[in-house]
C-alpha cells in the first residue's frame, strides 16, 4: 500500500483518544462474553493492590482469557481502521527479525534489568504481593501466554507500532512520540506504585527509541517478552 492523498493519518490527539477507547472499550464484550461460561472461570479469586483503587479481586482464568481475546481483537481493529484509511502498514515499523540486532537489543536490555535490580534494592521496592500470587495462579499456562505473548505483542503493536507511527507525523517529531507513548504506556500500568512507574517510563524510551533507531517493530516486541519472561520466571522461582 503506497501513500497517497486518500491517506488519512490520524491528528496526535485522535491517535491518543482513538487508543485510549479502543484500550478500555474493546474489552467490555470479552468480559461479559467470558463471564457468561459460566462460575468456573471464577475460580481461585485474588485480591490486588491496585494503588490508588485500592484492593481489587481478580479472577486468573476469566481476566487472563479476556485480556488475550480482547487484545487480539484490538490489533485486529488497529489493523482494519489503518486499512480503511489507507495508511501503509509498514508505518508500524518492519516485523523482519535481524539476529544481530535481537543480540544487541539482549545486551542492552540485560544492563537495564542489572540497574533496574539495583535501583528498586537501593529504594527497598517489592512487586507488590497480591500480583505475584495472581500472576502464579492456576492455571499457570494462561498468565505465561497472557504476560509472555499477549502483552508484549500487543503493548509494543499499540503503543512503539501505531501511536508511534501517527505521533511521529505531527509536531512532536519521533523523540516526541516516543515520550509521549512511552507516558501513556505507563499509565495503563497505574496499579503500579510511582517508584515503579518511573522504571516502566524509562523501559518505554528504551523500547521507543529501538523502535526509532532500527525502524523495527519485531526488536521492542522481543526485548519486551524477554523482560517479562524473566520476570515471570523470577517470581515463579524466587517467590
Amino acid at each position: 500500500m503506497t501513500e497517497d492523498s486518500s491517506t488519512k493519518f490520524f491528528s496526535a490527539w485522535w491517535a491518543v483518544l482513538f487508543v485510549f477507547l479502543a484500550f478500555n472499550l474493546i474489552p467490555i464484550p470479552f468480559t461479559l462474553l467470558i463471564g457468561s461460561l459460566g462460575d468456573w472461570v471464577y475460580q481461585n479469586p485474588v485480591l490486588v493492590d491496585m494503588n490508588y483503587l485500592g484492593q481489587v479481586q481478580l479472577h486468573p482464568i476469566a481476566d487472563n482469557l479476556t485480556s488475550i481475546f480482547s487484545m487480539t481483537a484490538l490489533i485486529a481493529f488497529i489493523l482494519w481502521r489503518m486499512k480503511k484509511r489507507n495508511i501503509d502498514l509498514n508505518d508500524l515499523g518492519s516485523l523482519d527479525i535481524k539476529q544481530k540486532d535481537v543480540f544487541l537489543g539482549t545486551l542492552l536490555l540485560a544492563m537495564f534489568i542489572a540497574l533496574e535490580e539495583i535501583y528498586m534494592w537501593i529504594l527497598g521496592i517489592e512487586m507488590p504481593e497480591g500480583f505475584i500470587t495472581f500472576m502464579l495462579s492456576e492455571p499457570i499456562i494462561l498468565s505465561l501466554i497472557s504476560v509472555i505473548i499477549i502483552a508484549p505483542i500487543a503493548e509494543e503493536f499499540l503503543f512503539r507500532g501505531f501511536l508511534y507511527s501517527q505521533l511521529k507525523r505531527t509536531k512532536l517529531g519521533p523523540w516526541g512520540a516516543i515520550t509521549l507513548s512511552s507516558l501513556l504506556w505507563t499509565v495503563i500500568h497505574f496499579q503500579y506504585e510511582i517508584l515503579i512507574l518511573l522504571v516502566l517510563f524509562v523501559f518505554g524510551i528504551f523500547l521507543g527509541y529501538l523502535r526509532m533507531a532500527y525502524n523495527s517493530l519485531s526488536l521492542p516486541i522481543i526485548l519486551h517478552a524477554i523482560n517479562n519472561a524473566f520476570a515471570f520466571f523470577l517470581i515463579y522461582f524466587f517467590y
